[in-house]
């Protein structure tokens, strides 16, 4: 046997004793193991021969462990929470006995197996394991950069079409004609149903470059429209304006938002109008420095956010300067405004600055960090609580609203249709900014 092999043999060894090693874990699913294992006539002492048999390469499975214990080592040095180990263990275990005994598991999927299995254990839903793909797609978003044809949509309940509910300025989208309103019944022939809605959004998604078909009703009018595939500038600030007011509505904070953000302010400025109405809905947050960009264009001089590690030592704090606006301000919420956009509301209910109408928000006061393994794959880890300038971190709690107005369920099913006399939040911001004009 010459040296190669030697290696080779030696190292696909350590592969699988590590394996069988890490089945073990439990005393607990031992048992379970044995029981199943006795019904099928083999033992912990034939499982190498069985892997073989199932697996070209126990590379595979060398390195899912590899950088499952990367992404532990990462979880040790940064997570905020405590971890409950046993729990741990019995997910561990029964995602190994899934990859090796059940055949339940492709060869392609191990690693995300046994890494979703690890991080669904910990039981923090905002702390997980992101693919190499995955992490290539956030590095792409935080550069402002999408590929496709750059709309906002949602499902319409109605009809059970895609509804067009933004088109991005500048994108293949609005250079191949489609409008806010559409409703899009077929992607490339496929019909778009409650059922195929997944699968249909996927669809538009495709090389650079190439068309996608489209088939459109507008107005009653069918209409084909086949944009073409391209680099997207994202954007999720939008400025509407009501009568002396600027509704301006933040879709998430990342990417680009902040330089957009400041560029609406300004122009609404320029204009002269006379109060604010800032939507949060269905906001779930994003970077912390994107959101302290755009309160450092609001707020006076003074804090911003506080980040606090577990024993609520402060490790960072982010301040504005003098310069503000000083104009009459709203913010409307939800339950699904989260994080960052709850730090947003927050932050101008301390300073007094804004009246905030809507419900009770998401509650999610911690901030987490995205860390690069070896393979190109990632994980997202819940480091930080982040407090607002002056009041008491919400996480868990949510931020109550100084009006509650609940948007009715016609309403809260189509997003879409937010702007009319319907839209009882932002009918009520307006007379909120009437009455403090009036004042």
């Amino acid at each position: 046997m010459n040296k190669t092999i030697k290696i080779t043999t030696a190292l696909m060894l350590s592969i699988v004793i590590a394996v069988v090693t890490f089945v073990s874990v439990s005393v607990y699913l031992r048992d379970k193991y044995d029981e199943k294992l006795d019904n099928q006539n083999i033992s912990y002492n034939n499982a190498i021969e069985r892997l073989s048999r199932q697996y070209e390469s126990l590379s595979v499975i060398g390195n899912a462990l590899k950088i499952l214990e990367e992404a532990k080592e990462k979880i040790n040095d940064y997570y905020l929470f405590d971890i409950d180990d046993d729990a741990v263990k019995a997910s561990l275990g029964q995602a190994i006995y899934d990859i090796i005994f059940t055949g339940t598991v492709e060869e392609k999927d191990i690693q995300t197996y046994l890494l979703d299995s690890y991080f669904n254990a910990i039981g923090d839903p905002f702390t997980m394991y992101h693919t190499p793909e995955e992490m290539a797609k956030f590095s792409d978003e935080s550069a402002g950069k999408l590929y496709g044809i750059g709309i906002y949509v949602y499902l319409d309940p109605d009809t059970g079409y895609i509804y067009v509910n933004r088109v991005m300025p500048g994108s293949p989208a609005e250079t191949a004609g489609i409008e806010a309103g559409d409703a899009i019944t077929h992607i490339e022939n496929t019909p778009v149903t409650a059922e195929t809605y997944t699968q249909c959004i996927s669809l538009v998604a495709g090389e650079l470059d190439t068309t996608v078909k489209l088939n459109i009703i507008r107005d009653g009018e069918q209409l084909e429209i086949s944009p073409l595939r391209g680099e997207v500038r994202a954007r999720s600030v939008f400025t509407d304006y009501i009568g002396d007011y600027a509704w301006i509505t933040i879709m998430e904070f990342s990417g680009l938002v902040s330089e957009d953000f400041i560029a609406a302010i300004n122009e609404a400025e320029a204009k002269g109008v006379k109060g604010y109405i800032f939507d949060m809905r269905d906001n779930p947050g994003g970077d912390l420095n994107i959101i302290c960009n755009i309160l450092d264009k609001l707020l006076p001089e003074g804090p911003i956010v506080n980040v606090m590690d577990k024993n609520q030592n402060k490790i960072y704090s982010r301040s504005s300067d003098s310069a503000y606006i000083n104009k009459p301000m709203t913010v409307l919420c939800n339950e699904n405004t989260a994080s960052a956009g709850e730090l947003f509301t927050a932050a101008l209910k301390d300073y007094q600055m804004a009246t905030v109408i809507g419900v009770t928000t998401y509650g999610k006061g911690t901030m987490q960090t995205i860390i690069s393994l070896s393979d190109g794959s990632g994980v997202r880890i819940t480091e930080y609580y982040y407090n607002p300038p002056y009041s008491e971190n919400y996480h868990l709690k949510g931020i109550e609203p100084d009006i509650i107005v609940e948007e009715s369920e016609y309403y809260k099913n189509r997003p879409f249709l937010r702007g009319g006399e319907g839209d009882e939040p932002l009918q009520a911001a307006i007379a909120e900014l009437d009455r403090l004009q009036n004042n």
